[in-house]
């Protein structure tokens, strides 16, 4: 049965008029998600992805090698993300520091930041851009965190990667950096909502979903920050971006800026960009290597809410939580420093 549903999805696919699956699969699920209205439709028309995914995906894979990539922000691939085993100390051969800042001399810099440009986009005519700061309604929010990936935890005797407990995911590592914003007089809404379950691949689109209500009730928003961890592993080993700043361990942090490269609408995307690149160099003058490089994708990954919108991979899911927090501390520093600065 699911070989005869691949088939005639295929033949579909060819009746459309191509093979690119990066614009047809997208365009599919785009409709499907869409349609708020037309509850029985998108159910059948997921279940129905869900049934013939493993499927499609390998055939995908043949037709087009950015297949897997182009799934990523439309939420077409159903698989749960693998649990990883984080050993319990850092003795353990299977996890291991690593230095992945800006700064670190491993990467081309330019004007005390780099970036890994995972696009198409020529962005050398902006490396040395600056955009205004963000204008702020005193009394008013300022500033928003949330996490879309809401589970997402670090380093614990536990053995976990993720956890809905709040204390130790990422929902701890926004709420510093909500009480660093705050003790700075930048009103800080905190989102602690679940997004990434039951169902991990309609993450974006949920947290989407609120955070769009929120800045509707709260216009006066000009920072939204989507707050992760990272998850670094090769060859069995795990490995966690650290450095150190005034004698404690911090989590280095890599800012996420999302573009239009797939279709879906970004105009501001290079205003965040730019932005991100102002940042990351703030936080090499004040507190060294704490930045990775900025990371230009090709999806969206929900950075286009408003022009100061990032996503934070705050450390590694090796980092200990007491890492991940300090640096997010760190970042918020930074960030009011360079608003203060324009």
């Amino acid at each position: 049965m699911r070989k005869w549903i691949s088939i005639v999805m295929i033949a579909a696919l060819v009746l459309t008029g191509g093979f690119t699956w990066e614009h047809w699969l997208p365009a599919v699920a785009d409709f499907s998600l869409r349609q708020h209205r037309a509850i029985t439709l998108r159910q059948v028309g997921i279940g129905l992805l869900k049934y013939t995914d493993p499927v499609m995906r390998n055939v995908g894979l043949y037709l087009t090698p950015e297949f897997t990539e182009s799934l990523d922000e439309h939420f077409l691939y159903f698989t749960k993300p693998q649990q990883e085993e984080a050993p319990a100390d850092t003795e353990d051969d299977a996890i291991k520091a690593a230095n992945l800042s800006a700064l670190s001399g491993t990467y081309h810099q330019i004007s005390g930041t780099a970036v890994a440009n995972a696009t198409d986009f020529d962005v050398s005519a902006l490396l040395e851009n600056t955009v205004a700061m963000p204008e702020f309604t005193a009394g008013k929010p300022a500033v928003l965190i949330y996490h879309t990936h809401t589970t997402e935890c670090y380093r614990n005797a536990d053995g976990i990667s993720n956890t809905t407990d709040e204390s130790k995911n990422v929902v701890a590592v926004g709420e510093a950096m909500k009480k660093i914003f705050e003790a700075a007089g930048y009103q800080t809404i905190h989102i602690t909502e679940i997004f990434n379950q039951p169902d991990f691949s309609g993450a974006y689109a949920n947290s989407r979903a609120v955070v769009e209500q929120v800045l509707k009730e709260n216009p006066t928003i000009q920072v939204v920050l989507d707050v992760h961890r990272d998850a670094i592993s090769s060859n069995g080993i795990d490995y966690y971006p650290v450095t150190e700043v005034n004698g404690r361990q911090a989590a280095q942090i890599m800012l996420v800026c999302g573009t239009d490269a797939k279709g879906l609408s970004h105009p501001n995307w290079r205003q965040n960009f730019t932005y991100a690149l102002q940042l990351s160099r703030q936080m090499g003058a004040l507190y060294g290597q704490l930045s990775r490089p900025v990371n230009l994708r090709r999806d969206r990954f929900n950075t286009h809410f408003t022009p100061y919108t990032l996503l934070l991979e705050v450390g590694s899911a090796a980092n200990t939580l007491d890492q991940a927090i300090y640096g997010g501390e760190l970042t918020a520093k930074a960030m009011i420093d360079l608003w203060k600065s324009a």
